[in-house]
């Protein structure tokens, strides 16, 4: 037996308990990680890095769509290759290469669907094509809805 189990049993205890901890609710998560709303999945290092994007290269060697900055650079892959602008740090425009220069998305126009009407028809805008969704049925003199139109 221990002094300390002694000195228990005797009906002695320390003004410190020190061993006993109390007990913490658990915090509540209030961090929002940025890094999991995208791909960072290298799959070529095969690791997790915060700039991956996605190439569409010709380079033989190498089998993989989603690359990190650094593997992108030490095989020679240019950036005109690069199809997405997902990781942070290009959308914060802090993403940067250093072989070859750096592709710029913002100057690029936005693509625009293609459509098999026929030429000379009339586009129709966003909103006209939400407006066209929304209406899936006519009111009667009732008020009802009519979804049999």
């Amino acid at each position: 037996m221990s002094l300390k189990d002694a000195l228990l049993k005797a009906g002695l205890h320390s003004s410190k308990i020190e061993n006993e901890r109390q007990k913490k609710l658990k915090k509540e998560k209030t961090k929002i990680e940025k890094h999991q709303e995208h791909r960072n999945f290298c799959e070529v290092c095969e690791t997790t890095q915060p700039d991956v994007e996605r190439f569409k290269h010709r380079n033989p060697r190498i089998d993989a769509e989603w690359i990190c900055t650094n593997c992108a650079d030490k095989n020679q892959i240019l950036d005109q290759f690069r199809l997405t602008n997902q990781s942070d740090s290009a959308r914060s425009k802090r993403y940067r290469r250093f072989y070859g220069p750096t592709k710029d998305f913002s100057k690029e126009a936005p693509v625009e669907s293609k459509s098999f009407s026929k030429p000379g028809a009339k586009v129709k805008t966003e909103s006209e094509k939400r407006e066209e969704r929304k209406k899936r049925y006519i009111l009667d003199e009732d008020g009802e809805k009519n979804f049999n139109c």
